[in-house]
């Protein structure tokens, strides 16, 4: 039986935001709960943050954090897959960036979609492959990342890339948020 659990990154500096990406609310909440909202039915969530969201229930996700903390999305999935139950060969993992404004669209994508050998990830306008908007075979993304101590400041294109991954084009919802303008046309307050 396969199960599916879900990988919420939000622990960066967001330094081009200027401000933290997960707490940003977007129609009166936080992106991180939109997240956590979207992944509703897996058997597993875990945040990659310092810390959660007051209304998220820390109850029904797991924390995890990259040790030391600010080691990029590459020691953050590696923190957030050592959070999750010992692995089985069927399992598989939603990876997302918190700061997908569409995040409900995007998961269901990606619940919808067939895997590639090793997974799937979505495609935006441009041709440009959104790793953390990605379904994953649990052994196929383990087994790609580098060590803990290896995976600091390494690049997702880097390590997600050499994958066999569907690549499915969603130009209308892979969109993130990086900058206070990004946020601000996709409608999240940010006073």
């Amino acid at each position: 039986m396969t199960r599916l659990f879900a990988i919420i990154l939000a622990g960066g500096r967001s330094a081009r935001m200027g401000r933290d990406k997960g707490n940003l609310r977007l129609e009166g909440r936080s992106l991180v709960a939109r997240a956590v909202g979207a992944c509703a039915g897996c058997d597993g969530i875990v945040v990659v943050a310092p810390e959660l969201p007051d209304e998220v229930d820390p109850g029904a996700v797991g924390l995890a954090l990259e040790d030391p903390p600010f080691g990029g999305p590459v020691a953050g999935i590696a923190a957030g897959l050592d959070a999750l139950p010992t692995c089985r060969p069927s399992d598989e993992v939603l990876l997302l960036a918190c700061d997908l404004p569409l995040v409900v669209d995007v998961v269901q994508q990606l619940r919808a979609v067939p895997l590639g050998a090793d997974g799937a990830c979505l495609v935006d306008a441009t041709g440009y492959s959104q790793f953390l908007a990605g379904r994953y075979r649990r052994p196929a993304l383990t087994g790609a990342l580098p060590s803990l101590t290896q995976a600091r400041g390494r690049s997702v294109r880097s390590v997600l890339g050499r994958l066999d991954l569907a690549l499915i084009a969603a130009p209308g919802i892979t969109h993130d948020l990086d900058t206070p303008a990004d946020a601000a046309a996709a409608g999240v307050q940010l006073d």
